[in-house]
């Protein structure tokens, strides 16, 4: 009588097995957990994507002001500037770049006059100093930018150059390297001098 009881026990728990094996397709509890287990990888993604570019937007900018920043320092310097006041000027200019990371950044400043040859104006380096970044060689021929193409007047071209690497995204980009270029007008003064020296 016992073995009978055993089978018919083990028949009700196979049923029971095959109801909820028909049933699963069907069944709505824990889709909210399911779903949200799949969508958290994408979510994080996202989330530490925007995060990344965020922070590399955010140092572009720094970058652009930076470079306006040393260009207009420079060229307010109506009694020119020396040595001394070009390291100052340098390190004012890094301070736009806090709080992000200056151990990459290159600055160089350069001095640049506009005259005339055959009959066409011409652009050449008079002065140039750099930190972190070689300077320009005095009488480098430059292209001129547009607006800048007056004789007998000068403009000062700032550069600046860094290296952002991203934190997470390392291994997809590796290091970026972010640069601009400003060309700024002399400001009441046809050009700044450089320890008591011109070309124009």
């Amino acid at each position: 009588m016992q073995p009978m009881e055993e089978n018919s026990v083990s028949s009700g728990r196979g049923a029971g097995v095959l109801r909820r094996l028909r049933s699963f397709p069907f069944a709505a509890s824990g889709i909210a957990a399911v779903e949200f287990a799949l969508i958290l990888p994408v979510l994080l993604l996202l989330y530490l994507g925007m995060a990344e570019v965020t922070t590399g937007v955010n140092i572009n900018r720094k970058m652009t002001i930076l470079s306006r920043t040393l260009a207009d320092l420079t060229s307010r310097s109506a009694g020119g500037v020396n040595n001394a006041e070009m390291d100052s000027i340098f390190g004012a200019s890094t301070t736009v770049m806090t709080p992000y990371d200056t151990s990459n950044l290159q600055m160089r400043v350069s001095s640049v006059v506009i005259t005339t040859q055959g009959g066409n104006p011409q652009a050449r380096v008079c002065w140039s100093d750099g930190r972190n970044m070689p300077a320009r060689a005095v009488n480098e021929v430059m292209d001129i930018p547009a607006g800048f193409d007056i004789p007998n007047t000068s403009f000062i071209l700032a550069e600046v150059s860094n290296t952002h690497t991203p934190m997470l995204g390392y291994a997809i980009t590796g290091s970026l390297s972010l640069n601009e270029t400003t060309p700024w007008p002399v400001r009441n003064v046809a050009e700044i001098s450089r320890n008591g020296s011109t070309c124009l």
